[in-house]
């Protein structure tokens, strides 16, 4: 009899199992982004596709390495109403995770300072009981706030601080399944070797591959084969040499004193 109630419980056991694990949320795939192909000259296109991004979310392609900036300022020209009140960063895309900007509203008789810290996942954290709904977008580089009162008499001025990269790409949008495909250029300044391109997008979901700029009319193969070519070269060259035979001074003598009896020989008297 007990086994018979043990047998009816554990299928009731797994279908709630199972009940609640599709009622769990499904983690999302890593983002994930290839180059083809993985080589090309200055100037030339190469093709970045990407997996595991933000569904219908704009994404920033860029490359090269990462630079930082701080404290740039952006007075904020028209302060009308409540907003929200936006600036855009000088250098375009920011890097998710590293932005972080001080607010100054002030008047002739008051001084209101806010700061806002980026979470990395396109929101922002604010010690001001004011503020409103901060935002940053990593794609375009905007970024702002609303408030609660109007700032009409106010002068309002945002100081930022983020990391953007060299070279700016392109910027696309992920599909519905969270994927895209974008060409972009080398850039024509681009030193040979090793160049990251980084994608992200507005949530800050972003991945990093590395292309091998090669000169061009050079492909990744030739590049590999003639620098087997050099090396071969160089081993031959370095092996050991046969000795040479050395003119010592005995022997310098003998030869000078053969040259000197061959020059003795009387010539032929001639008519």
């Amino acid at each position: 009899m007990q086994h018979k109630k043990l047998y009816s419980t554990i299928p009731l056991v797994l279908l709630m199992a199972s009940i609640l694990l599709a009622t769990l949320p499904m983690g999302s795939a890593a983002a994930l982004i290839t180059l083809t192909p993985a080589s090309q000259a200055q100037g030339s296109s190469v093709t970045v596709a990407g997996t595991g991004f933000t569904a219908s979310q704009a994404v920033a392609i860029l490359m090269g390495p990462e630079i930082t900036v701080t404290n740039e300022s952006h007075p904020i020209t028209n302060t009308t109403g409540t907003g929200p009140f936006t600036a855009y960063t000088n250098h375009g895309s920011i890097k998710p995770g590293s932005f972080y900007y001080h607010c100054v509203v002030s008047s002739d008789t008051n001084v209101v300072e806010s700061d806002y810290y980026d979470n990395g996942d396109g929101t922002l954290r604010s010690s001001s009981e004011y503020a409103l709904n901060p935002f940053v977008n990593y794609v375009t580089g905007a970024f702002g706030r609303s408030t609660t009162s109007a700032w009409d008499t106010y002068t309002v001025v945002f100081t930022c601080s983020y990391t953007y990269y060299q070279y700016n790409g392109t910027r696309t949008t992920a599909s519905s399944a969270g994927a895209f495909s974008a060409n972009v250029t080398v850039p024509a300044s681009a030193n040979n070797g090793t160049l990251v391109v980084t994608a992200f997008d507005t949530k800050g979901a972003k991945n990093v591959s590395t292309l091998d700029v090669v000169p061009e009319g050079f492909s990744l193969g030739m590049v590999i084969a003639l620098s087997v070519a050099a090396v071969i070269v160089s081993l031959r060259f370095l092996r050991k040499q046969p000795k040479k035979t050395m003119l010592t001074t005995n022997k310098l003598s003998l030869f000078s004193f053969s040259l000197h009896v061959k020059s003795k020989k009387p010539l032929p008297i001639s008519g």
